[in-house]
């Protein structure tokens, strides 16, 4: 099972590929217009509807890419005067059920919202809003599934990550100053 979820977090790693394709577009469509703008005197007048478009998808998409790594902000003053057990679960019910919580509400918002969003386009390139607000929902299954993943699995998968990954920079430079 575990070798399931393994297979199928590679998958889900598009939401970072997307968003971060997402956030150079933004990067070079900016670039892009400041140089029209301020070199030839002509603005890139489609320039402010792609980048609102490529914002919400890089937010969106980068918000569960940081669930999925859970570098998403955490309150730990609690968990470090905690007792370690306790810790673990204590984490568990406010990380993930609070994540959950507010996952299941942006899905039902963000699916309340689309019909809406149908029958209004942008100004100048008359893209539809559908597909400005559609990653609201997309975003918000996908931090639901890397929220179950976490809680089914038990943290065992960022566990076997922890241990790969590299012992900290800060011992490091601590243990040089002495």
């Amino acid at each position: 099972m575990q070798t399931f979820f393994k297979a199928l977090d590679r998958l889900m790693r598009l939401d970072e590929v997307i968003a971060s394709l997402a956030l150079f577009g933004l990067f070079v469509v900016a670039i892009a217009n400041v140089f029209m703008r301020y070199l030839f005197s002509s603005p890139l007048a489609w320039s402010e509807e792609i980048l609102q478009l490529l914002m919400v998808w890089a937010t969106f998409l980068g918000a569960s890419a940081l669930v999925r790594r859970n570098e998403h902000v955490l309150i730990g003053l609690l968990n470090d005067r905690l007792p370690a057990a306790v810790a673990h679960w204590n984490t568990r019910i406010f990380n993930i059920g609070i994540v959950m919580l507010c996952a299941v509400a942006m899905l039902f918002w963000g699916l309340e919202l689309l019909p809406f969003s149908r029958f209004r386009s942008t100004p100048m390139l008359q893209i539809p809003y559908y597909w400005i607000h559609v990653s609201i929902p997309i975003s918000a299954a996908l931090m639901l599934y890397h929220s179950l993943v976490r809680l089914i699995t038990n943290d065992r998968l960022i566990a076997d990550e922890r241990e790969l990954a590299p012992p900290q920079a800060t011992r490091d430079v601590v243990t040089a100053k002495e």
